[in-house]
């Protein structure tokens, strides 16, 4: 297997910075604190809003290229939108979200920007004082975290299947060992599909 040194960078998981020599040949990997894998951005602190947050800019930008052509049409029918939404749009909100632990934080970032271009699509601003609730059921579109969260168990039932020497499965069945750090600790995955505040 040959690496190419120079495209070649380390990064070390922990919530403290840590430095991490590695040498190939007498030459020194850079080590960094975050790198762009996929479109999703993977922290060292793992800092997952951060990464909504870089989505949530993404999916918003889309949006706007769209705001005048499609969502401001009015000929075209709301439903042909809403399906234009979904696969444009909602994609780029929600890469990669089977695999992560959603926040309070990253919650708010979703359903934000969800809300923003459904407003857009449907005419209405925050002026109009239309809730949420009611554009959803006219854009017959579900919340976008609640949809997250059913991807997240479709995600679980589909690592299940795997075999038990799947690295996935490996992944999501074994317990890290050693000490927690001190003070709260950060949301798990698991959590964000089993646990009944999580519904919200």
């Amino acid at each position: 297997m040959k690496i190419s040194v120079s495209k070649t960078k380390s990064m070390t998981i922990s919530k403290d910075s840590l430095r991490c020599k590695l040498a190939i040949d007498g030459t020194i990997i850079e080590q960094v604190m975050s790198f762009n894998y996929l479109g999703v951005e993977v922290t060292s602190d793992r800092d997952s809003n951060r990464e909504v947050r870089a989505q949530a800019s993404k999916g918003a930008a889309i949006s706007g290229y769209l705001r005048d052509v499609i969502w401001s049409n009015r000929y075209m029918l709301l439903d042909n939108k809403i399906r234009i939404y979904k696969t444009c749009v909602r994609p780029i909100l929600t890469y990669a979200a089977e695999s992560r632990s959603d926040t309070s934080k990253t919650k708010q970032l979703l359903r934000t920007t969800e809300m923003k271009t459904l407003r857009q699509i449907c005419g209405y601003t925050l002026r109009d004082k239309k809730r949420s609730t009611d554009i959803r059921e006219e854009c017959n579109i579900q919340d976008i975290v609640r949809w997250t969260r059913d991807r997240r168990r479709y995600w679980r039932d589909h690592v299940n299947r795997m075999g038990d020497n799947r690295l996935a499965k490996i992944t999501m069945t074994s317990k890290p060992s050693g000490k927690r750090p001190v003070g709260r600790p950060p949301k798990r995955w698991r959590e964000c599909w089993t646990s009944t505040s999580q519904e919200q």
